[in-house]
């Protein structure tokens, strides 16, 4: 387990029993991550961080035990869904009915062109299209925010064959939504 998991599990199980000290550093270590993928995801610094202050505040008032086996990916995917639910409340507010994914979901090669595709639901079909190792990569790059080593220890593969995946899997995405 790498220190930072273990750093991150202590926490986490301290903030769970209301340990004001726990929760202070756990916000310190992971929140300048996670503004970032928040501002990634809502293009505006003021909205993600109000979605941080909502997320750490859901954290600390949530009575249900934290998973311990992948930390950071929770953390990530946590903040992801408020960014989620904030996009999606905007596009109803503004009576947008476009795909249900929000295009930050989209790996950063692959975002301009899906954005100017017709069909909505060609992002689905192009990640159906991909191997699964390539899949897998991608989505827990991008959609759970975990490092490159962050992947290699939750799927046990080498980190040249990580890369390669989301490398080969994005160029095929591109290939996939411009066609």
């Amino acid at each position: 387990m790498s220190v930072e998991k273990q750093q991150l599990t202590s926490l986490l199980s301290r903030v769970a029993l209301r340990d004001r000290e726990a929760f202070e550093a756990l916000y310190t270590l992971t929140s300048p991550r996670l503004f970032n993928l928040l501002t990634a995801m809502v293009k505006d610094e003021q909205l993600a961080a109000d979605l941080l202050q909502e997320g750490f505040l859901k954290l600390w008032f949530d009575d249900r035990r934290y998973p311990v086996e992948h930390p950071w990916a929770w953390l990530c995917q946590s903040m992801r869904n408020l960014a989620i639910d904030e996009l999606r409340q905007r596009r109803r507010r503004q009576g947008d009915n476009q795909s249900p994914y929000v295009l930050s979901d989209v790996p950063s090669t692959a975002m301009n062109v899906s954005s100017q595709s017709k069909d909505p639901q060609r992002l689905d079909v192009c990640l159906e299209a991909l191997a699964y190792e390539k899949r897998n990569a991608i989505v827990l790059a991008y959609q759970h925010g975990m490092t490159h080593q962050e992947i290699v220890e939750h799927i046990n593969s080498p980190l040249g064959t990580v890369k390669s995946w989301i490398r080969r899997g994005l160029q095929e995405l591109k290939r996939c939504l411009t066609e």
